[in-house]
């Protein structure tokens, strides 16, 4: 299911970080790499944009990222890097023509494979990408054409996830892309916090990234039943049986704060984790379970 054409102010974005040279041309390289998804079939159409760039473009989100995180849905055959690959190659040229970016480079620099030896016969495999940019006529024109990576983006793509909503994002200039919607954007990323004992990861960002999502929109209980009811089938497919207590465990709540305070990077101010943990929690407990 999708809804209206959300228009969004990308060039605003990008100027947002004008401060900082490094982040500006890091936000234009992303907004080129952006665009040249949108012109490329069939990526147009099978990828999906989610993560840290989907809450600063459509929400607002003062949490700082360059780096693009994407859903695909596309057959995971023996050369799906080598043609993404190839179409992201080609277009990155006329992307950039388009956006009056003619001084910027991109070019593929990396594509892993995860997991590398089983990645076709994988139930969730991804790709991990690395986009290197330059500016041209300087030294980071010489480094890139001789493999290097002056300035780099990371783009990572995963697969055979569950989708219900998708929300088709106007770019700057009139492109369209499409992402995540709220629903599913919660969803995910509380499916993502128990997760982090099985896959032994910590992952500060998402109780962040709630907080600032379930503390800005009225979500009514037809939306939290939405969001419950996309939680328990992107959790099942991961094996997950989520319940109203699932936050309460003492491990998911010390995972999520472990790396709180590496938020001062991205943000310059940290909010106290308790308050954003037990909103997170409060909110998590409100969905509409079957007791």
């Amino acid at each position: 299911m999708s809804k209206p054409v959300l228009e969004i102010n990308v060039a605003g974005w990008v100027d947002r970080a004008k401060a900082n040279p490094v982040a500006y041309q890091q936000r234009q390289a992303a907004e080129i790499t952006l665009n040249a998804i949108a012109i490329s079939a069939p990526l147009n159409d099978r990828l999906f944009l989610k993560g840290g760039i989907l809450m600063g473009l459509v929400y607002d989100s003062p949490r700082q990222t360059g780096d693009i995180d994407l859903t695909a849905d596309l057959t995971v055959d023996n050369d799906v890097d080598i043609r993404i690959q190839r179409l992201l190659d080609s277009a990155f040229p006329r992307a950039a023509a388009a956006l009056g970016y003619t001084d910027l480079i991109l070019k593929i620099h990396s594509v892993k494979r995860q997991p590398k030896a089983i990645f076709e016969k994988a139930k969730f495999p991804a790709l991990k990408i690395k986009i290197a940019y330059a500016q041209r006529g300087t030294r980071q024109e010489k480094a890139l054409l001789e493999g290097k990576a002056p300035g780099v983006i990371d783009l990572d793509i995963s697969f055979n996830e569950t989708m219900r909503q998708i929300q088709v994002l106007e770019l700057t200039g009139g492109r369209e892309l499409r992402a995540y919607s709220l629903i599913d954007l919660i969803a995910e990323k509380y499916r993502a916090m128990p997760q982090q004992m099985t896959r032994n990861r910590n992952r500060r960002q998402d109780v962040y990234d709630l907080h600032f999502l379930v503390a800005d929109n009225d979500l009514d209980f037809a939306i939290r039943a939405q969001i419950l009811d996309t939680l328990m089938e992107k959790s099942r497919s991961r094996y997950i049986e989520p319940t109203r207590l699932s936050l309460e465990d003492p491990e998911v709540k010390k995972r999520s704060g472990a790396e709180w305070g590496t938020l001062e990077v991205e943000l310059g101010e940290v909010p106290d984790f308790e308050e954003c943990f037990e909103r997170v929690s409060e909110f998590y407990r409100s969905l509409p379970w079957i007791l």
